[in-house]
């Protein structure tokens, strides 16, 4: 399989609701959208993610000040592959950017093996792998949290730029950081109780959601999985 690298450019909006309304509101989003093909249960597919922070946390600080203009590293697999993608997100504003690549996972830990800095004749053989090897070497990154969770995707039907996530069982290790070797359980970021919705959209949301968004009184929330698992993990969940 070829390498795959991309470069998205997108808002995105998070609503936290009761995960006995997910039922509901699956049913009444299935008018506009159709599942992700990739999804072969009904239930969704699980993600791991390992993010990668200063030993002072100073891409979380960034994100609980709220910095206009701030970027994240972190390995994302999903679970049953293989591969896994090197991903450095980056907020501008309101404007993400996500850049990522997709490798084998024996080539992504060669690259960037456990306790040394980046190999640079794999790095440097791809532009985001190169961005992500300078992010570590000039400050400093090390694997710091690794998060966990299920999720079930969805494509806007009309506009096949929409994405609808929803994300439940939410968990996180701060000691098991090892792309390879997911962690099958630990602690909870968010009450499990709790599902968090994602809207993704290029241009303008579809006018059928905001009215969806207010028959089902869903909010707009501002809040990142990694940074709710630093703050449970070591403030004391007093941040976020």
């Amino acid at each position: 399989m070829p390498n795959y690298t991309a470069t998205l450019n997108r808002f995105e909006v998070k609503y936290l609701v009761s995960t006995r309304q997910v039922p509901a509101l699956l049913s009444a989003l299935a008018e506009y959208t159709c599942p992700d093909p990739h999804q072969a249960s009904a239930h969704g597919y699980g993600i791991f993610s390992v993010y990668w922070d200063t030993a002072d946390w100073s891409l979380f600080w960034e994100k609980v000040e709220g910095l206009k203009y701030r970027r994240k590293l972190r390995f994302r697999r999903y679970l049953g592959s293989e591969r896994v993608f090197l991903e450095v997100k980056q907020r501008e504003d309101r404007t993400l950017q996500k850049r990522r690549v997709e490798w084998p996972m024996d080539r992504l830990l060669a690259a960037f093996p456990a306790g040394r800095g980046p190999d640079w004749d794999i790095a440097g053989s791809d532009p985001v792998a190169t961005e992500a090897a300078l992010m570590i070497e000039r400050m400093r990154l090390r694997p710091r949290m690794a998060i966990l969770y299920r999720r079930r995707a969805l494509f806007g039907a009309f506009d096949p730029e929409l994405r609808i996530t929803l994300d439940a069982r939410i968990q996180y290790s701060a000691a098991d950081l090892d792309v390879s070797r997911p962690f099958e359980t630990s602690r909870y970021a968010l009450d499990p109780r709790i599902t968090v919705l994602e809207l993704k959209y290029n241009h303008r949301a579809p006018s059928w959601f905001g009215k969806l968004a207010r028959r089902h009184q869903l909010s707009v929330v501002r809040m990142s999985k990694y940074c709710s698992a630093v703050d449970r993990a070591f403030f004391g969940h007093q941040l976020t």
